[in-house]
């Protein structure tokens, strides 16, 4: 199963974006499997827009699919295996663009079927060969060899789209610096494919803004916090989402909905539900203290799935609901082109919203909903992608799949960024970090931490950790933070509540 689960992964994360080789026709595979006369085979594939499950009926060993595959992507034919005696489900991999291809295979021997018709599909499978032997070798033998391998193939063959898919194939969950170093040594010939060409301009705009955060953080003196322990908002469970209104009072998100306003020492002073249809991800105060709560609409989508009938709930849209600060209602609308909200600000006229699952910074006119402006090319992790805004009203990102803080202007400008993967106090560590991001009144930065949990402020002086904050969270999960008027942080943490750090007198 871990197998499985391993494969289904890399099948989401690798497609090739760009034009396909034969981008004015659509997929077709025929095929024949002899062994069997009739039964089902299924192709599943994770596509930009999402998992793809497909299933074929086999008559008399013939089955076919039909599909639309404008970027390079690749999938994985399963043979269903009721009736037949066989214990494990036969499987074959296979590229999948728009193009004719045909199958010819075994039922007993269906991992080694001959695809014909796509030169990638042959690209792929002369790849494979190749490792076999290497596969052989022992463990310590076989990374440093495979490594090599897969450099020695694409720089023989720079053109094969195949080799930019391996590049891409590389890139998962790597720093820039890392990047840099795989991209800087391709044959030129490789380099101009559209995938890599893209690449590369990513990694060259990303060394552009790194200049250092001694640069960055030029003239900002550093700040010292400590945990107020007399904080009574520690006690307040399942917060999710965190505002602060113009007064420094609080505003909590609980998962159920409710809205919960704290005073300065944590005492709740005011609370209501809402009556939210969707599922609440997050809250964000205007300058005239209203509330816009944030809601995933969710749809129940049944799939079968190895034989087993599943049912998922899936987000379908985001819904915005404006209440006062008392609770009363003043407007809602859709926000257009959103999956998932998981952080939001206001500014002005504005309401910024992060996309995990598309991975987007969002703005949006906060009277209509509409879309004005899109800011791409984020590295979200665990269902989570967060931000602020500071007071130069610049968009700060953790953007944490690329272990880096970054700073845009509203038209997607790159101002700055820092940040790389290690285990320096100034690095970020373990799976993907930060989590959290925000900006102080003097331009000290602060970043938060998961697994463990570790808040960090940035100064000219480089990163200090803030000491006395226990382990706020398990694994990979969010921890939700907001900074006040008077630079006070609050960390918020479903199971231990919430927690404030003042600064140090």
């Amino acid at each position: 199963m871990k197998k499985i689960l391993l494969t289904f992964t890399m099948l989401m994360v690798l497609s090739i974006t760009g034009k396909s080789i034969e981008n004015n026709k659509s997929f077709v595979l025929n095929g024949h499997i002899s062994g069997i006369n009739k039964g089902e085979i299924v192709l599943l594939a994770f596509t930009k827009s999402g998992f793809q499950r497909d299933t074929s009926k086999i008559e008399n060993g013939n089955f076919c699919f039909t599909g639309n595959y404008p970027n390079l992507v690749q999938g994985m034919l399963s043979l269903k295996t009721k009736g037949l005696g066989i214990k494990s489900t036969p499987r074959k991999t296979i590229m999948l663009e728009n193009v004719e291809m045909k199958l010819e295979g075994s039922v007993n021997d269906f991992k080694n079927a001959k695809i014909t018709g796509s030169v990638i599909h042959d690209d792929y499978e002369r790849y494979q060969k190749g490792r076999k032997p290497i596969m052989k070798l022992s463990r310590k033998e076989r990374s440093p060899a495979l490594k090599q391998y897969k450099k020695d193939f694409m720089q023989k063959n720079p053109k094969a789209q195949f080799s930019a898919y391996l590049v891409k194939e590389e890139t998962l969950f790597k720093t820039y610096e890392e990047l840099y170093e795989l991209v800087k040594d391709l044959h030129p010939d490789l380099k101009k494919q559209p995938y890599v060409a893209q690449l590369i301009n990513k990694v060259e705009n990303m060394r552009r803004l790194e200049i250092g955060l001694d640069k960055i953080m030029d003239g900002v003196h550093p700040v010292s916090y400590q945990v107020n322990k007399e904080y009574k908002g520690k006690h307040i469970l399942d917060v999710i989402y965190l505002a602060s209104f113009t007064n420094n009072q609080l505003c909590a998100l609980k998962k159920d909905g409710t809205i919960l306003i704290l005073d300065e020492v944590g005492k709740i002073a005011n609370k209501f539900k809402p009556s939210i249809s969707g599922k609440p991800t997050a809250i964000s105060v205007d300058v005239e203290n209203n509330i816009y709560i944030l809601s995933s609409e969710m749809k129940l989508v049944k799939k079968k799935i190895r034989g087993r009938m599943i049912s998922k709930e899936l987000p379908v849209g985001v819904e915005c609901q404006i209440f006062s600060k008392e609770g009363e209602a003043i407007g809602h609308y859709k926000l257009s082109g959103v999956h998932i909200a998981s952080g939001s600000r206001v500014v002005d006229q504005h309401l910024i919203v992060s996309d995990c699952k598309l991975k987007k910074i969002q703005i949006h006119d906060r009277t209509s909903g509409e879309l004005l402006k899109e800011i791409d090319d984020m590295r979200s992790c665990c269902g989570i992608l967060d931000f602020s805004v500071n007071h130069k009203k610049e968009i700060i990102v953790a953007n944490l799949g690329a272990f880096r803080v970054q700073g845009f202007d509203y038209n997607g400008n790159s101002l700055m960024a820092f940040g790389k993967r290690g285990k320096e106090l100034s690095d970020f560590h373990g799976c993907c970090n930060p989590v959290s991001v925000a900006t102080l009144s003097n331009g000290a930065i602060v970043t938060v931490e998961k697994d463990p949990t570790r808040i960090k402020i940035y100064s000219k002086k480089g990163a200090k950790q803030i000491k006395g904050i226990e382990e706020l969270v398990k694994g990979c999960n969010f921890i939700p933070m907001i900074v006040d008027n008077k630079d006070n942080l609050y960390l918020a943490s479903e199971k231990k509540g919430i927690v404030k750090c003042s600064v140090a007198k």
